[in-house]
């Protein structure tokens, strides 16, 4: 239900927003170009600390396509693609150290986003050609976390069921879907260094309704329920831990992010000119 009700939040207010910009804006640009940084998680697997999780981003890159309706309204449409990590020895935490979880998964999102600049920019104009903005939408994303195992290969966990998903011996625990919907939010500086060209720099998370990104959400079930590359990639333990107890925190859904530049080619209306820009 919370996540029904963010998401009609968001959209009431893109609506509200697109609206107010339809009816007062002269002048506008379009933007295409590139992101390349890096991706950023945070869940149940691995280090909290903010330091680790920086230096433990893995390589992402994008396309995004924006709509710029004023100095400081606008509208972009992106596809970033990543991968998300983590691993327990990286953590500070005791009971994480011993209970030696690693996972990766490729993250694939499609977003909806919308900016807003606190001071006057646009590109292609001298004057106002640098500004902090932030940002905030939703998307779309698709991921499938593997584990690794003591043979050399990453197997894909949701059809393990780790957790009891999707067993007979734990009706109640459902598979979990390899898709969900998040709510972006992020931060960033942009600045016009020639003409056409503009550089984003931006740091952004996603809010999602998934504790399965990495996996690990509730309690180990009974070894014996399950097979034997099953069980082990369900408690990689040294002394194993014992049935029901917790394995992650349900009450805490994960989050990732991306940090990094757009590389962003400014593409000037044909149809409108730059007199009298409302801003």
């Amino acid at each position: 239900m919370m996540k029904f009700k963010l998401i009609y939040r968001a959209n009431r207010m893109l609506l509200f927003v697109l609206i107010i910009l339809h009816t007062n804006t002269l002048s506008q640009t379009n933007e295409v170009g590139i992101f390349m940084g890096g991706s950023l998680f945070k869940g149940d697997v691995g280090s909290h600390s903010k330091e680790k999780i920086l230096l433990n981003s893995k390589p992402a890159f994008g396309l995004q396509v924006k709509r710029n309706f004023n100095y400081h309204f606008g509208v972009s449409f992106h596809v970033n693609r990543g991968e998300l990590a983590a691993n327990d020895k990286h953590s500070y935490d005791v009971f994480e150290l011993e209970r030696n979880l690693q996972f990766k998964s490729t993250i694939t999102e499609f977003g909806l986003m919308f900016e807003f600049n606190f001071r006057p920019y646009m590109s292609r104009d001298a004057e106002y050609n640098y500004s902090p903005f932030i940002f905030a939408g939703v998307t779309k994303f698709f991921f499938n976390p593997k584990g690794y195992y003591t043979d050399g290969n990453w197997y894909s966990l949701r059809p393990l069921g780790t957790e009891g998903q999707g067993s007979d011996f734990y009706p109640q625990r459902e598979l979990y879907d390899l898709k969900g919907v998040s709510i972006p939010f992020g931060v960033g500086y942009k600045i016009n260094v020639y003409e056409f060209l503009t550089l984003s720099l931006n740091i952004s998370w996603r809010i999602t309704f998934t504790d399965y990104l990495d996996d690990v959400s509730t309690t180990y079930i009974d070894p014996t329920t399950m097979g034997d590359l099953n069980a082990d990639l369900a408690d990689q333990s040294e002394n194993k831990f014992d049935v029901g107890f917790q394995r992650g925190n349900p009450n805490n859904n994960d989050k990732y992010g991306f940090i990094g530049m757009h590389i962003l080619y400014s593409i000037k209306d044909p149809q409108k000119g730059c007199d009298n820009i409302v801003y």
